[in-house]
């Protein structure tokens, strides 16, 4: 049964009535002035649990709820309401163990953010409000030129709160809260970046500013075949095809130097010819299949670390600042675009998931060339034209010569 006591008094026989009941009268207990006074008391899986409170009302008021929600089945069981945040971590961060490396990477950065604050907080005791107050307070690594540190970034936040989501989505499925009380429409928006298409004229002169060959190669690779730094540092030479011309992409290198799986989980082949194919044939020449397809001139692989320091030179002298190396995949897929492939060719060179993807980022692209089909159209039928006039002749050629034999 369910109900409300007092600590600090009881009540103690004292006499009887007129009518020769007995009557008590309150007394202190032991505990008089120790610790709360109200406890609930009510049973929850046929064992008694208790809770206690300084104030009758909020006792009385706890215990009302308590009723209301075994009868209509939304009581979390006591236990459960004291969960905290880094007990269910654990749980969740367990069934992320297939993603990339780079992935879980992002997550247990976003964790170090949520630890301090929330770690030893019950599920049950966050509220929407109070996450959305400490999202603005949360600094990163970056300081100011005073040496404050700076807020975090958008993407990052976007990833805390994808987390602290998971977790206590997780904790939703355990039954150790009801509802979850972050909503990721709360979030930093992701806000679209705006992409930079070299020219060729533009690639050309980042090329050149490279030190090596080798430097030279990689922009090639990510120009020609739109692939991701990361992937393209992860080709070995198993992975080249030159009679099919095509590049398997079937790994991501991490900064490291560690080998992880791509960003989607998923394989790709991507084309190679011409002179890059030529290329790639004399690096992969005399080497195992095993071996980094791009190498430095050391021998050693390619990592971010590594390209960064050449990469930051290249652009400088090339007179193309503030370039990330990224917006090489962007313009791969510009050039693709211009030379008329298709969203399906460009959705498959890129590894999207969807074409619908593909024209969410590059549609515009291809809106531009609508600006020269009008062109391109007049120019099909005036040779049309000249093919079926020319065809014309000859069969009235044809016609005459033989009225003529």
């Amino acid at each position: 049964m369910a109900q409300v006591y007092d600590r600090w008094t009881k009540k103690i026989p004292d006499g009887h009535d007129d009518d020769g009941n007995v009557k008590y009268k309150k007394v202190r207990t032991e505990r008089w002035g120790q610790g709360k006074r109200w406890l609930a008391r009510w049973e929850e899986n046929g064992r008694r649990v208790s809770k206690a409170f300084d104030g009758k009302d909020a006792a009385d008021t706890f215990i009302a709820r308590t009723v209301t929600e075994q009868a209509d089945g939304t009581y979390i069981a006591k236990a459960n309401r004291e969960v905290t945040v880094a007990e269910v971590w654990p749980t969740w961060w367990s069934t992320k163990a297939a993603k990339s490396k780079s992935l879980r990477d992002g997550y247990q950065a976003a964790w170090k953010h949520i630890e301090p604050r929330w770690g030893d907080v019950a599920c049950a005791e966050i509220s929407r409000h109070a996450v959305a107050a400490w999202l603005p307070t949360i600094t990163g690594r970056y300081t100011d030129e005073e040496g404050n540190s700076l807020p975090l970034g958008e993407s990052s936040l976007r990833k805390v709160m994808i987390v602290l989501h998971g977790v206590l989505e997780t904790a939703v499925e355990e039954r150790i809260i009801l509802s979850n009380p972050v909503k990721m429409k709360d979030a930093p928006r992701q806000r679209e970046t705006t992409r930079r298409y070299l020219s060729v004229v533009e690639v050309d002169r980042l090329r050149e500013a490279m030190p090596h060959t080798s430097a030279q190669l990689v922009v090639d690779v990510l120009v020609h075949t739109g692939v991701r730094p990361g992937e393209a540092f992860g080709f070995q030479v198993g992975d080249l095809d030159p009679i099919r011309g095509r590049c398997r992409v079937s790994r991501d290198v991490d900064a490291k130097g560690g080998a992880d799986d791509t960003k989607t989980g998923r394989h790709r082949d991507v084309p190679v010819g011409g002179d890059l194919l030529l290329d790639l044939e004399n690096e992969a020449e005399g080497c195992d299949r095993g071996e980094w397809l791009l190498r430095m001139p050391d021998g050693r692989g390619w990592t971010l670390p590594r390209w960064r320091p050449i990469w930051e030179k290249a652009i400088e002298k090339a007179g193309l600042d503030d370039l990330d190396t990224y917006e090489l995949r962007h313009t791969a897929a510009s050039l693709a675009i211009h030379s008329g492939a298709n969203v399906k060719t460009v959705q498959r060179m890129l590894g999207h998931r969807s074409a619908a993807m593909t024209l969410d980022i590059y549609g515009h692209l291809w809106d531009e060339e609508l600006d020269a089909l009008p062109k391109r159209m007049s120019e099909h039928m005036k040779a049309e034209r000249e093919r079926f006039e020319q065809r014309r002749l000859r069969a009235a050629r044809h016609q005459a010569d033989t009225k003529t034999a």
